[in-house]
This record gives structure tokens, sequence and C-alpha cells, in this order.
């Protein structure tokens, strides 16, 4: 992969004082405003799945993500990058495995979130978004993860994009399943 980080303008490279390695890709044409699909040359999974209803559920499932845990309860193996970059880790499996950095998070009344995107040096150039939202009119709990990718330019084998997809994909079925397996305080269920 071919580092970024010399035609990225002043204002959207990452501040000295963070340190650590630099994000692998332009975060600015990811994260525009009003942004609905993938950029020229990326692709894109996006799932969502219906947990279930009522703020507890919304509570403990926005925890579980915020925290990482539906990510290790999905299978996925995270390791501390750097101590002194507790937003540094690394993926030890799955199609975004190396450095990856927590890019940002979002705490909202209605909406609880976070964003990693991979750093330079990590074979895969791809920022996976997860969130889960409360329906202020029917209680309803929703997770949705969406992952951006620019798929790898060097194919060898037949076939190797759509494996590529599919890996994604699957990473994605395995968190909405790991959140899906939340439960409420006092309520007996685990989510659908």
């Amino acid at each position: 992969m071919e580092p970024i980080s010399d035609t990225v303008t002043g204002r959207d490279r990452r501040p000295a004082k963070l340190g650590g390695r630099a994000l692998g890709y332009q975060r600015s044409i990811l994260a525009g405003p009003g942004r609905c699909h993938a950029p020229d040359g990326w692709a894109e999974i996006s799932l969502t799945s219906r947990l279930g209803e009522g703020t507890a559920l919304f509570d403990v499932t926005s925890d579980d993500l915020l925290g990482l845990d539906a990510h290790c309860r999905a299978g996925f193996r995270l390791v501390g990058a750097d101590p002194g970059l507790p937003s540094d880790v690394n993926l030890l499996d799955g199609p975004m495995r190396g450095p990856c950095r927590l890019v940002d998070r979002t705490d909202e009344s209605l909406r609880q979130g976070l964003v990693v995107g991979t750093l330079e040096g990590n074979p895969a150039v791809a920022e996976h978004r997860c969130h889960v939202d409360l329906d202020p009119d029917t209680g309803a709990v929703t997770a949705t993860v969406r992952t951006t990718w620019r798929p790898s330019s060097a194919y060898v084998l037949p076939g190797a994009g759509r494996r590529e997809a599919r890996a994604y994909r699957r990473m994605g079925q395995r968190l909405v399943r790991a959140l899906g397996a939340c439960r409420a305080p006092g309520s007996g269920v685990v989510g659908p």
C-alpha cells in the first residue's frame, strides 16, 4: 500500500501531538457530509438489524459496542498497539487484520457508535462504522454496521474480489449477531 500522507492537505493531517502511525486513507473522502454511497474506487457493505426494544437494551448494547466487547464476542481478537495511544489496536484476524485506530465515536442520546480505520502498514485500506440507534417513537433498537474499503488492486486469483467482499460481509454479520446477543437487564430475553 502506498502511503497517502504526502498527498493529504495540512488540515486533513492528524495533529502531530497524537503520534503513532497515520491513517492509511484520507478520512475526508469517506466521512463527507451527506455521503450515501462509497466513493469511486471503494466498495461498501452495510447491514442493519433490529435488536429489540427499550432504553435498557439500548444502554446495554451501546456499552457493549463502545467497550469493544461485542467485537471480542464476535470473535475478533484485539490487542493494544501502543500503551501511549489507547485508541490504537491490532486486529489479529478478519479482513482488517493489522494496525487500526478508533478514529471517531458518536455519543448522542439516540445513537451510540464508533468508527475503526486502518493505519499505514495494514494490508487492508478500510473504515468500519458501527452504531446502535434508539427510535424515540417506537423504542426499537437497531444496530448498523457499515464497512467501506478500497479493494486490493493486485488480484492474482480469479474471484479474489468476491472473496474479499464476502470477508467484509461476514465481519459485519458476526458483529450484528454479537450485538443481538446482548441482554437487557431484567429482560431475561436475548435480542433476536
